[in-house]
């Protein structure tokens, strides 16, 4: 077993005992305190919604709604950041243009513009696929701009000296360089994509639309029934630990860090 593997190893032990500290504190301090259910439930009723909710199927559609919903806006947002990049970095007067949207949109949160969404496009999972797709584009941009231009232009000179055509020397010397930015990115645009679904799933909770987990936790709320509330936030939570953990460390460890590389943002 090498350090990183070790360091991985008590970095999850030491998590997971902080995590079982939080839990345990939240149980008793609803047993001890003698708080009301419906406004915070103890832990332990939280479960049982939790695999109620699970055995009933209701979670496990609304989780891969959202999931879905999340991956086709990620997926618009990453392939166009990469079309735009690219365009930026090749013609100087589209660099200014996308100089300029990033410092008007970067800072606005995509459920800001979610009611001209829904005049253009309605209350269907396309107005949600645009707030996902229009939030996490920015990051994704930002970084992979900056991550390219921080390449040391002795390093695209040798790929050059060495015969590597535009494909070669982008594929082997430019996103290699660039890549701990891109996985920066990658990880806030991830963030806001769910911040954006949940968000704008609730919006539609309140117009009578269906969704994912968003709505699963507006409606729920609605129906004052918060540990299924809870339920609903804890599998985000999960999701959110999965990715990054099973995800972006792994693909961090197999690149960045045996690069020897320092990741950024």
């Amino acid at each position: 077993m090498n350090n990183t593997q070790s360091n991985t190893i008590f970095k999850t032990i030491r998590q997971f005992i902080f995590i079982t500290i939080l839990l345990a504190t939240w149980e008793l301090s609803v047993r001890l305190c003698d708080l009301p259910s419906l406004l915070f439930p103890s832990f332990a009723s939280v479960i049982q919604s939790f695999i109620a909710q699970t055995l009933n199927g209701e979670l496990i559609h609304r989780m891969i709604f959202s999931l879905y919903l999340i991956g086709i806006g990620l997926s618009i947002a990453i392939i166009s950041a990469m079309i735009i990049t690219a365009l930026s970095v090749c013609i100087r007067w589209i660099s200014e243009w996308v100089q300029v949207l990033l410092a008007i949109m970067h800072p606005l949160p995509g459920i800001a513009i979610l009611p001209i969404i829904i005049l253009w496009l309605g209350t269907g999972p396309q107005s949600i696929i645009a707030v996902i797709t229009i939030s996490a584009i920015w990051p994704v941009i930002a970084n992979l701009s900056i991550g390219l231009r921080s390449i040391p232009p002795t390093q695209i000179e040798v790929g050059r000296n060495l015969g590597l055509n535009r494909f070669k020397l982008t594929w082997f010397v430019l996103l290699p360089g660039a890549f701990p930015h891109i996985l920066s990115g990658l990880r806030i645009a991830w963030a806001r994509a769910w911040q954006a679904a949940v968000a704008a799933e609730m919006v539609f909770g309140a117009s009578g639309g269906e969704g994912g987990l968003g709505w699963f936790i507006y409606k729920k709320r609605f129906f004052l029934e918060t540990a299924d509330v809870f339920a609903g936030m804890i599998v985000i939570v999960l999701i959110g630990l999965l990715i990054e953990r099973v995800g972006f460390e792994w693909i961090e460890n197999i690149t960045v860090r045996r690069w020897g590389m320092t990741t950024h943002g």
